[in-house]
Formats: structure tokens, sequence, C-alpha cells
């Protein structure tokens, strides 16, 4: 019997060694790339937060400019208001974000296409811009943008009885 104790003894401690080391460092690279993932999608969705905020603010001043050679020319109807022009839509858009600053996360920032009116009443803005998230690693690349691109509508409030 003592031979056999012996032989399972010796099976036990051989099958023990081992580190857990290993298990260790690729549970912590699991979590490290997590938080840096939750931290750039968190990043990426606040910038498109900025640019609606934007887009918002440029569609209600659209829809707020007054043409005034249409209201001279044509004057108002009652029960509608000034009519909106595509080209105003998209002027009125412009010149918002040329002369009030924007989030310096938003790069390129410009005013694309369907920008305009679809019925007179209504200015839809669309805005697009890129995002180069801070938290990517450098391995992903330097030059590595998201693209965003946001559309806002906003009815005018001038119309008459």
């Amino acid at each position: 019997m003592r031979p056999v104790r012996r032989a399972r003894r010796a099976a036990a401690a051989v099958g023990d060694d081992g580190s857990v080391t290993p298990l260790v460092v690729a549970d912590a690279l699991v979590v490290v790339a997590l938080v840096l993932v939750g931290a750039a999608a968190t990043e990426l969705h606040l910038a498109r937060t900025h640019l609606l905020s934007v887009a918002d603010s440029a569609a209600l001043d659209a829809a707020d400019a007054l043409d005034e050679a249409a209201y001279y020319r044509d004057g108002v109807v009652p029960g509608q208001g000034v009519p909106l022009d595509d080209a105003g839509v998209r002027r009125s858009a412009a010149d918002l974000l040329a002369r009030t600053p924007h989030p310096a996360d938003l790069l390129g920032l410009a005013v694309v296409a369907p920008t305009g009116t679809p019925d007179g009443l209504t200015a839809e803005v669309t805005l697009a811009a890129s995002v180069r998230p801070a938290l990517l690693p450098a391995w992903v690349g330097d030059g590595v943008t998201v693209p965003l691109e946001v559309t806002s509508r906003a009815r005018q409030g001038l119309v008459l009885p």
C-alpha cells in the first residue's frame, strides 16, 4: 500500500504547478479595452449631440430669417407666412456657422444637402462634420476620423391670422 500512496502524492504535486499571472494579464487587457471602447463611444455620442445642437440653432435661425425681397414683393398670405426658399435657408445656415463659435471637436463642419425647405414653411438644415476620438490608440492610425451627419427642422413662427 505504501508505494501506491507515494505515486498519488507525486502525481498530485505535478498537476498543481502553474501560474495565475497570464489569466490576470489577459483579464486586465480585456478590461482596459472595454474602458477605451466605452470612452470612445461616449465621446462620439457627445460630439453628435454638439453637432445636433448647432444644427438646431441653424434651423431655428433659418426659419426665423425674413426674406425681405419676398416679403415686400409678395406680402404675407393670411394663415401662412413669408415663404422660405432653399437658397435662403442654406445662406442663413452658412451665415450662422460663420459668425458663431462651434465646438472644437467637430472637424470640417459644413452645411450639406438636403438643406433647404421641403414645404416653404419648414427650414431643414443638414450638417456634416468629422470627429477624431482622443482615446483612439496610436496603432489605429493618426488621421482616423469618424464622420457624423445630422438633420434638424424648424417651422417659421411668423404667421398672420
